[in-house]
């Protein structure tokens, strides 16, 4: 797996993008091989901090072990390739805040697993102003319904905020067919 450079064109894009993205490879204990500046300012970690790293150094004493496993299973393959994950993270100074991390696997052309890109929402003041956690049960209820009902009539639908990590994440795995 580390054979294979990370596709020069998938590293600018994640270098310029404005949202928080980390690409971690899936050797060994997935460490990770790239941030962008929009990653570092939502944690307050410098590059040299983190690469070759597991993320879970974000974690802290409040982290608990629920939100935890659903991220441990992901990047030991289990589940779809597309995955969101809540979990209370920690910055470099201490301060705490609620991440919620969209994960995908890009593989390569022999469709084996390189890479795993993370992109990253600080949703801490959406979840004071709305009990964000409690309308999410909801909403997932009501979207797997309005999900099952579109498949009946040939319709595909998915909310926003699972579109723009899709889009990201499709854009990356372009980028790997392209290397």
């Amino acid at each position: 797996m580390k054979d294979q450079p990370l596709p020069q064109r998938l590293a600018d894009y994640i270098r310029q993008s404005g949202v928080a993205l980390a690409m971690s490879d899936t050797s060994e204990d997935a460490p990770l091989v790239l941030v962008n500046d929009a990653f570092c300012d939502l944690t307050g970690y410098d590059q040299a901090d983190v690469l070759n790293q597991n993320c879970r150094f974000l974690q802290g004493s409040d982290t608990t072990e629920e939100m935890r496993q659903p991220l441990h299973d992901f990047v030991h393959g289990k589940g779809d390739d597309n995955g969101r994950f809540p979990i209370l993270n920690y910055r470099k100074d201490g301060s705490a805040f609620h991440n919620y991390v969209f994960m995908t696997r890009l593989r390569d052309d022999e469709n084996v697993v390189r890479y795993i890109l993370a992109s990253q929402f600080d949703m801490s003041s959406a979840l004071l102003r709305s009990k964000i956690a409690t309308h999410d049960e909801k909403l997932r209820h009501a979207l797997s319904d309005v999900e099952q009902i579109g498949r009946e009539f040939g319709l595909a639908m998915m909310g926003s905020a699972k579109l723009l990590a899709d889009s990201v994440a499709t854009m990356a795995k372009l980028s790997m067919r392209e290397a």
